[in-house]
């Protein structure tokens, strides 16, 4: 189904009469779970054509913007919340700020909180589990940025970080240091952030030559405590000589192993991290890192969801946006 549609084809794609269709774009409760579903298949699967009746359901503008990081503690987040603020105020919106906590209920319970309140916009850091949802919000004519990851199949603009790539250049830059075990712990496969980091691993490995040994790659959760536990088990492996890390919360709990064991960075093992938190330069040595533009994430993410507001070009009138920015590789002396 490609063509334009009006309200009154979309009830006759799904069965139902154009006041269901209504309800469901309008959230009201009501409504059984399977018809709800039945017409979000047919808004997802036409895509432009809902845009009738996004145009007529748009509200009177409240000039704000909900906001929905994983983890409020996290520096990296903080920071966005941060630029996605100042760019807001910059452009007379406010902001309502919610942390996700990595919980796709707490992040659809917010998402429907947001919607209730009427925010004209929303940020949104994803855990990739509410895609229905999200897809409903864009249909009803509420722009959706997404940052740092993306949202399998939707439509939306979005902002990302050249993650392969960096990693990439972090495992080369260590393989041609003469490192020939190096352990990596990445994060969750579900995310995009945690498949392309490690993606950037294996490709440096396959452009150098080195085959990857078994056992020297983990799966963390990209929180301090698994950084640990999955450092603590790569350092019992005899043969590490470096470990990589792919996030700064993980490596936070990957660098506490490495000095309870007593071993010395980088005489004994190498050590590198994707992100570049402020710890990272005031250590000694400084440890090797990935700087991403974190602020500038949250900057763009902010300035294209305004744009789509004060436009009017809503949530799916034009062809979203993706914008990838770079990492930079900082070469300190634990490498």
């Amino acid at each position: 189904m490609h063509r334009k549609l009006n309200i009154e084809k979309v009830a006759e794609y799904a069965g139902v009469s154009t006041a269901t269709v209504s309800r469901v774009l309008n959230n009201y409760p009501f409504v059984k779970d399977e018809t709800r579903r039945k017409v979000l298949q047919v808004i997802r699967e036409t895509n432009y054509q809902v845009n009738a009746v996004a145009r007529n359901l748009r509200r009177k503008k409240t000039h704000s913007i909900g906001v929905i990081i994983s983890n409020v503690l996290s520096s990296f987040y903080s920071v966005i919340a941060k630029a996605v603020e100042d760019a807001a105020i910059r452009n007379k919106f406010s902001t309502v700020l919610c942390n996700g906590g990595d919980s796709p209920e707490k992040e659809l319970s917010y998402l429907k909180v947001l919607h209730e309140n009427r925010v004209d916009g929303i940020i949104l850091s994803p855990t990739g589990k509410n895609r229905d949802y999200l897809s409903f919000l864009i249909s009803s004519g509420i722009p959706i940025t997404l940052v740092d990851r993306t949202v399998k199949g939707l439509q939306c603009d979005t902002v990302l970080v050249n993650n392969r790539e960096a990693s990439r250049e972090v495992v080369r830059y260590m393989l041609r240091q003469g490192y020939r075990n190096i352990g990596f712990i990445a994060g969750p496969q579900d995310r995009l952030t945690g498949i392309e980091r490690l993606q950037g691993y294996y490709d440096a490995h396959e452009n150098e030559g080195v085959p990857v040994h078994e056992g020297l790659v983990k799966m963390g959760d990209f929180l301090i405590e698994s950084g640990k536990a999955r450092a603590i088990e790569l350092l019992e492996n005899g043969r590490l000589d470096a470990l990589y890390v792919s996030n700064s919360d993980m490596a936070t709990g990957a660098y506490v192993a490495i000095k309870e064991k007593g071993l010395r960075i980088p005489e004994d093992i190498g050590f590198a991290m994707f992100d570049d938190p402020d710890w990272a330069s005031l250590v000694t040595p400084g440890v090797s890192a990935v700087r991403q533009p974190v602020y500038t994430l949250g900057s763009t993410a902010a300035d294209l969801l305004v744009k789509r507001i004060v436009d009017g070009s809503g949530a799916i009138d034009k062809e979203p946006v993706k914008i990838v920015l770079e990492a930079r590789f900082i070469k300190r002396g634990s490498v």
